[in-house]
């Protein structure tokens, strides 16, 4: 509305603005956002301000400046067209009144009576004395971001600058006059006073002081520093790349559970990490940034006895020895060009002197503004690595407006480049090509920190010479959107869509100057640039600007500092009712999965919110490559909470880490880029705390290697969690041959140890062929390892940066490197391989190369593309194991890599072949070129063959490009947000969405699931709601229902999977300890040998089989004794929040599974109803009916339902608390309790219930705890029947099971027969409580129900019972023997007795029938009404 406004005020002041005499020629338009007349002093003793006119009717003219005081005016024209002119003036005013015209200047003549424009600026001085600071947040430390504080400057005016000592402080700005204050080492470092202050300075004479608290820790610190050792010894280092550093480590004993240290040299500081060890007992490491050759000198600060002071406890030398680093030759490539083939022109450069020498460090290729890092064996067409061949073809413009094209390769730092530069074929002037402009420019959010951005783009000159190549955005780094991102129209003229995400981001106030652009690359080497601020372009028919895509707080109401009737609140304090699903976690060898619950005061202004969340404990930073040192980037994956209607309050799912940090696991909540809440700011009630006796959050290190021929044996050894598996690579130094070797526990040596501490053999798979004398010696080296610990720690060393390094463009964390005993010699990760053999100076040929097709709709659902080669070595034929790979280069050097596999081989030729699906858009419009590289023979020798060298091998065939369309009439699924089994919306990403109604869901446990339930559908975006929760891995299809052939890909999603059902400690037993949960010295109960009934037996071989000893085991979905039954799937029920009751109404037919039925309408129930104690002969010594539970939602599918009673012996009285949740299985799930592993059933339902703190009458009395369960029918036909069974189990769970069935439905309820009483797995007992059936109406032909007791022996503590429920579809109707029919209305001989419910795991499964539930509805009430008043009448 406001824009709207805004373009219309625009508008209107064209349209009727005069600005003088009606005679002018020339008429000024200010379009300047912001259109006051008064300012501050903002440096010094002047103002700065930026105007823009727009002036209409310059032809070819200009506009002067004239004023009545010294100023300054720095003018540029923005653009001009045939009408308009748009001026940008920057101003700098000195204090007091100021008046300025800007005239029309007619070629030498200055004349305002053609046109001029009066500006009056008032520059007045900042009066320190109306500001007030209100500190918001005091002086915490936090792991990423160190010492920060928030202050609120009150009555501070807009844009006005001030400056503060940047050696001490960095100052950001928040919005709202907040202010993020970041302490530097400098500051704190030498801080003793528990107020820290600081001068902000807006002119020579006004400073304001800035006076923030020190938050105090709460304790005096303790810490005593031992065992510092220097990796390598003595500080000796020899420093190879800028990715590896030296290393300090040390032990600590310390009262605080994360002591703050800090390690630093000539300003520079890196963090010293905790990574194993024990609470209060830890080993630390930390890098020792290599800031320059030759000496330096380091020191150890660790917080002192007195905070918040620190001292310095360790002082060393380190001796930095520069190695000498290989670049390439300072020579001029040898360009080629070939314009002879419609549609691609291309270069190609070589090199084929003798002075290139390869390491494996990757280099840069630079064209045309443009630079990938490449790696071997790209552009390596011949040669070894002593005496490299160097060539590749690139795409080039056939017409281009540069007189030059830049084309540079070389290696990192690049002191040395080999140019390639080339002129066009065709240069043209600019204004025959014109400029690519953007028409239309819009940022839609849609959710979780994301904005989907349109933008329109169109040149500038028709017929369209130019067309956008790539698309490059600047933020806080840079995003490279190729035409994969076009949604509609051409590459010259059309749409681009792309989606940003909003991180958080400390953008200092020094530094924000620096603004966010779009540049638009086109071809013809055309380069268009807008600026995201107040600059105003003329967007089409508008006159604007453009805005980043980011969160304004205000304008969702969320105001930083919101006034209210002259008071003011903020998100900090706002924040409340934090609370956590688990909290005083044990985390010992376990992650646990839990929920954050929080709300805010004036939640209106909130709950709109995406709020972000993650945690910063040590190992989630570790797992983010996190170092905080002057070169890591914070770069968390957000979990984002939900806003739930139900309770009130937000909500968050994440996972605590195994064997991290104990004590307050930090975390933090994002609202936008510049406000987070920091949970170390936050009161002790509102942290999650852990405890765990063991830290680990580091990777396995190797202490030993052993040389042996073809390879290693490594000693590797993890003291905490144990070694996992791991890789390394392995490269020859001589041929560049690459071998991936994989490290696992079966690699380690009989007898040599354990996952703890062991040795490892590593052969190297060198087989040569064609005679013993058929290789060539040569060294192999690990360039690259990393291993992995059981809780998926790892340390990873490389020798040099591979890409995807350069890709986070960060600095490599050091201190994670496996080889931290080996650091300066690298000997023992060479191993040398003799061989008699002498090197062979052919390198392989290339016979054929055959593209499979020629061009492709890079838009389609079709983008694959496949290639077929054959290449000779008659000398000495291929190197095993060394496959070629082809490389498909757009003009934009995003290439892909197609890895060949062999299809034909003898000793000296091979046939190779290898497909690959393109990414959407991919090359499109230009094409892309095709290139193989990578052949090794058998003696030392590579080669490669670039596009230029696959035409010249057959010129007739087409097989070195492929051309490119992009259509726009197919959806393409390409990514999906995050998804887990408790989401129920999910994002998904790609093309062609617009005219997408429906989603179908396909299960791997063969359901298919069709949603309607599309909320937001944009061309590359889409909002998919109420998905169903699902926890197995799925595929997603997406199509037009209107339109039959219009079907996306299927895309395959696996979710992340919760399980809230964190039980306390789980430790991993020593060999000498006992398991911390035993068995009594009774044995478990255990179930007799079963007889398979049926005829067939099992229900016959495709439903189940006979297992001697069990009875029948059922083939899924096949259910029960005899394997007649199936298990039917059903919608989740509906929640019951007054108690734990489940209702399941069931529609007819079969639910999720056909049956040739008739539909009824079944129902079941099932409750609990009461615990009673019972003295030691079984009678009743106390009764405490359930009355009113707290209903407390976990997710979508789970609740839990809080009571209590009060128990008494004598003067020992108790609240006893009982806890029930119900947790609803959408599908096939395995679970444990007790030690038991257990496999819950799709649509079944399962109860946990936990009785605390029960006081005994006696110690020879036990507790009982009384279930219902019911099952209906409302049809009133004649020939209905039920029948009750009870009995054990046939599938070897040793449980008893409960079947209640109404004609062909089924109640099936499972009881195992053990418990967890006192943290002791103990036996159980379950029966039917046929005293209660006089109390309920009795069962008929269309009805029958029971009550069970579950038996729960004496115990002091705690016990934790664990039932389940679900339905069965059964093969015949109940009318057999000990039925209840309605023909005959008698009841049958036999009463089927109990339930058992285990002690770990007491499982009712809850079986249902299926008929529509609109049917007969009435009945049901009644019955329903019927049994809640028997329940009340035991109460």
């Amino acid at each position: 509305m406001i824009r709207n406004f805004f373009f219309f005020f625009l508008i209107l002041l064209i349209i009727i603005m005069k600005l003088n005499v009606n005679a002018q020629q020339f008429k000024f338009t200010d379009l300047t956002p912001s259109n006051n007349s008064s300012f501050t002093v903002v440096d010094g003793n002047i103002c700065k301000t930026t105007k823009f006119f727009l002036v209409e009717g310059l032809q070819g003219q200009t506009v002067n400046t004239m004023g009545d005081v010294d100023f300054l005016i720095g003018g540029l024209i923005q653009w001009t067209n045939s009408s308009f002119s748009l001026f940008e003036f920057d101003i700098q005013s000195p204090r007091g009144n100021s008046f300025f015209q800007f005239v029309a200047n007619s070629g030498t003549v200055i004349d305002p009576s053609i046109g001029y424009f009066d500006l009056n600026l008032d520059c007045k001085e900042l009066n320190i004395s109306t500001l007030s600071v209100d500190i918001i947040q005091d002086v915490i430390w936090s792991t990423t971001f160190k010492y920060f504080s928030v202050v609120k400057i009150k009555n501070l005016p807009e844009n006005v600058e001030f400056t503060y000592d940047s050696q001490i402080v960095k100052v950001y700005k928040m919005g709202g006059n907040l202010f993020r204050i970041v302490y530097n080492e400098n500051f704190y470092l030498f801080q003793n006073l528990n107020t820290w202050s600081i001068d902000f300075t807006f002119s020579v004479s006004n400073s304001l002081k800035i006076s923030v608290p020190f938050k105090n820790r709460g304790n005096i610190v303790t810490n005593e520093i031992y065992d510092l050792k220097l990796y390598p010894p003595l500080g000796q280092f020899v420093l190879y790349s800028n990715i590896l550093s030296s290393l300090l480590s040390f032990r600590i004993k310390s009262n605080l559970q994360n002591p703050v240290f800090r390690l630093g040299t000539l300003g520079y500081y890196s963090t010293p990490r905790p990574i194993l060890g024990k609470p209060n007992n830890l080993t630390f490491i930390a890098t020792c940034l290599p800031i320059k050759a030759n000496g330096m000198d380091f020191s150890l600060y660790g917080q002192n006895e007195t905070q918040p002071s620190f001292k310095e406890f360790f002082n060393f030398f380190v001796n930095i020895t520069e190695s000498p680093r290989l670049q390439t030759p300072n020579s001029k490539l040898t360009s080629i060009k070939d314009n002879s083939t419609v549609g691609m022109a291309m270069v190609t450069s070589e090199y084929n002197g003798t002075e290139f020498k390869f390491d494996f460090n990757p280099f840069q290729l630079e064209y045309k503004q443009t630079f990938t890092i490449t790696d071997f064996p790209f552009g390596f067409i011949g040669g070894n690595n002593e005496m490299v061949k160097f060539g590749f073809s690139l795409p080039a413009d056939l017409m281009s407006i540069s007189p030059l094209n830049i084309l540079n390769l070389c290696m990192p730092r690049c002191t040395h480049k080999m140019r390639g530069d080339f002129e066009p074929f065709i240069i043209l002037p600019d204004t025959d090509v014109g400029k690519l402009e953007i028409q239309y420019f819009t940022s839609i959010y849609i959710g979780n920190l994301k904005f989907l951005n349109r933008i329109g783009i169109k040149s500038t000159v028709s017929p369209n010479l130019s067309s956008v190549s790539f698309l490059e955005i600047k933020e806080t780094k840079y995003i490279v959107l190729d035409n994969g991102m076009l949604v509609s129209g051409t590459a010259s003229e059309g749409f681009w869509e792309f989606v940003t995400e909003i991180k958080f981001d400390f953008v200092e106030l020094s530094s924000a100057s620096i603004k966010n652009t779009i540049k638009i690359v086109g071809t013809k080497d055309t380069r268009s640039t807008y600026e995201f601020g107040d600059t105003v372009y003329q967007i089409g028919n508008e006159f604007s600007k453009l805005t980043y895509p980011s969160i304004n707080l205000k304008s969702k109401k969320v105001l930083l500092i919101l006034h209210i009737k002259n008071h003011y609140y903020n998100y900090l304090n706002d924040l409340v009712q934090v609370s956590f699903l688990y909290n005083d976690i044990d985390i010992t060898d376990q992650s646990v999965d839990n929920i954050m619950f929080f709300t805010f005061n004036n939640i209106e202004d909130y709950k709109d919110l995406s709020i972000g969340f993650y945690l910063t404990d040590e190992k989630s930073l570790k797992d983010i490559r996190f170092e905080n040192s002057i070169f890591t980037i914070l770069n968390p994956n957000y979990k984002f909470a939900v806003w739930d209607q139900t309770t009130n309050r937000f909500r968050v799912n994440f996972k605590v880490p195994a064997n991290t940090l104990p004590g307050n696991i930090s975390y933090a909540l994002v609202l936008d880029n510049t406000n987070l809440i920091d949970s170390n700011y936050l009161s002790n009630e509102y942290q999650l705390r852990a405890t765990s006796i063991k830290v680990d959050i580091y990777g396995p290190i190797v202490t030993k290697i052993i040389k042996q021929q073809n390879g290693w044996v490594y000693t590797i050894q993890d003291e905490v969690n144990g070694f996992r598996d791991g890789f390394l690579i392995v490269k020859g130094l001589l041929d560049s041959s690459f071998y991936n070797i994989t490290i696992s526990m079966s690699n380690l040596i009989e007898g040599s140890g354990d996952k703890i501490i062991g040795d490892y053999k590593i052969i190297i798979p060198l087989e040569f062929g064609i005679g013993i004398s058929n290789c060539i010696t040569q060294d192999y080296l690990i360039t690259q390892a990393s291993l992995f610990d059981t809780y998926g720690n790892n340390n990873t060393y490389v020798k040099h940066f591979v890409q995807e390094f350069y890709e986070d463009s960060q600095f490599f964390d050091s201190t994670s490197n496996p080889f931290i005993h080996f650091i300066n010699d690298s000997s023992p990760l060479i191993f040398n391989y003799y061989c008699n053999g002498e090197l062979d100076s052919s390198p392989p040929n290339l016979i054929f190369f055959k593209t499979s097709r020629s061009s492709m709709d890079v838009g389609s659902l079709d983008r694959s593309i496949t290639f077929t080669f054959q290449a000779q070595d008659l000398e000495s034929g291929f190197k095993q194991g060394q496959n070629p790979i082809v490389y498909l280069v757009p003009q934009r050097l995003a290439m892909e890599q197609c890895q060949a596999t062999p299809t034909i081989t003898n000793t000296t030729t091979i046939t190779f072949s290898c497909t690959i699906e393109v990414p959407v858009g991919f090359g499109y419009p230009e094409g892309f070129l095709i290139s193989v590289y990578g052949f090794i023979n058998n003696r030392g020798t590579y080669s490669g063959f670039s596009s230029k060298d696959i035409k010249d091998l057959n010129p007739l065939q087409q097989d070195w490009f492929v051309s490119t369309d992009f259509s726009f009439n197919i959806p393409i699924i390409t990514s999906v947000s995050e998804f887990t089994n408790k989401d129920s919306t999910l994002f998904i990403f790609g093309k062609n969405f617009r005219t997408v109604d429906t989603a179908i869901i396909y299960i791997s446990n063969g359901s298919d699931i069709n949603l309607k339930t599309i909320t937001k559908t944009y061309s590359s975006f889409i909002k998919l709601t109420e998905v169903p929760l699902i926890d197995i891995p799925f595929k997603l299809l997406l199509l037009d229902s209107n339109q039959i052939n219009i079907k996306s890909n299927e895309f395959l999603i696996n979710p992340i999977v919760y399980n809230f059902n964190y039980s306390g400690p789980t430790y991993t037993p020593e060999p000498t300890l006992q398991p911390t949960l035993q068995p009594t010295i009774s044995p478990l109960p255990t179930n007799p040998p079963q007889k398979c009934l049926g005829n067939p037996e099992c229900g016959g071989k495709n439903k189940g089989y006979c297992q001697s000893g069990f009875g029948c085991i059922c083939y899924s979905p096949w259910y029960g004794i005899d394997c007649t039954s199936k298990i039917i799937i059903i919608p989740t029920p509906q929640t019951n929040t007054s108690g734990p009751t489940v209702e399941i109404p069931i529609p007819g037919g079969g639910g999720g599974q056909e049956t040739n039925s008739t539909e009824f309408l079944f129902k079941s129930l099932v409750t609990l109803v009461s615990i009673r104690e019972l003295g030691f002969k079984g009678e009743v010594i106390k009764t405490f009916p359930f009355d009113k539970w707290v209903f407390d939602e976990i997710d979508l599918t789970t609740g839990r339902y809080n009571t209590s009673i009060v128990s008494q012996n004598g003067n020992d009285i108790k609240t006893t608390n009982i806890t029930t949740i119900i947790q609803w299985f959408n599908s096939s799930k395995n679970i444990t309790f007790a030690g038991q592993e257990l496999q819950m059933n799709p649509s079944s339902v399962k109860f946990t219930i936990e009785i605390e703190n029960y006081v005994f009458s006696s110690a020879l009395n036990n507790l009982e705890l009384v279930m219902f369960a019911s099952i209906l029918s409302t049809d009133e036909s004649d020939d209905f029947c039920s029948l009750k069974q009870f009995g054990d189990t046939t599938n070897g769970d040793n449980s008893n099971y409960i079947k209640l069935q109404v004609q062909d439905h089924s109640m099936y309820g499972r009881f195992i027969k053990r418990a967890v009483v006192d943290d002791n797995i103990v036996g159980i007992e379950n029966t039917l409580l046929d005293e209660f059936q006089n109390t309920i109406a009795e069962s008929t032909s269309h009805s029958t129900q029971t009550f069970i007791g579950i038996k729960i022996p004496h115990f002091k503590n705690k016990v934790i019972i664990d039932p389940d429920f679900f339905v069965l579809l059964d093969s015949e109707s109940a009318s057999g023997e000990n039925s209840i029919c309605s023909k005959s209305n008698e009841l049958s001989a036999s009463k089927i007795a109990g339930i058992v419910i285990g002690s770990v795991c007491f499982v009712a499964v809850v079986i249902i029938s299926i008929v529509y539930v609109f049917i007969k509805n009435e009945k049901s009430k009644k019955f329903k009404q019927q049994i809640q008043s028997k329940l009340k009448q035991l109460n």
